[in-house]
């Protein structure tokens, strides 16, 4: 009697653990897609950021200040969701910071 209940229980336990990988499989290649979208977000937010400013308005440089805070973020959160980028690398010089 105990070793089917022990059986039963072992059956569901595979159960769910493999229910709980396939989600942790599903979240993951959720986050890479989205880090790929990120990337790119970031990479276009520096080339509008490289160009120069022509005027002296004070909601343009607040507009330019708000992309930097963005740019910023966006990079945080790409850096803690991802053990493959290095968050040593400063964006500015695209060199790591350890080199300046």
């Amino acid at each position: 009697m105990s070793c089917f209940l022990l059986a039963g229980c072992l059956v569901w336990s595979l159960r769910v653990l493999y229910k709980t990988g396939l989600i942790v499989l599903n979240v993951q290649d959720t986050l890479e897609e989205s880090l790929d979208v990120i990337d790119s977000r970031v990479d276009s937010i520096d080339r509008i950021l490289d160009i120069p400013l022509f005027s002296d308005s004070p909601e343009i440089k607040s507009l330019r200040r708000d992309m930097i805070a963005c740019r910023e973020a966006i990079t945080d959160v790409a850096f803690s969701m991802s053990s493959s980028m290095k968050p040593d690398l400063d964006l500015e010089n695209s060199q790591p910071a350890e080199q300046q």
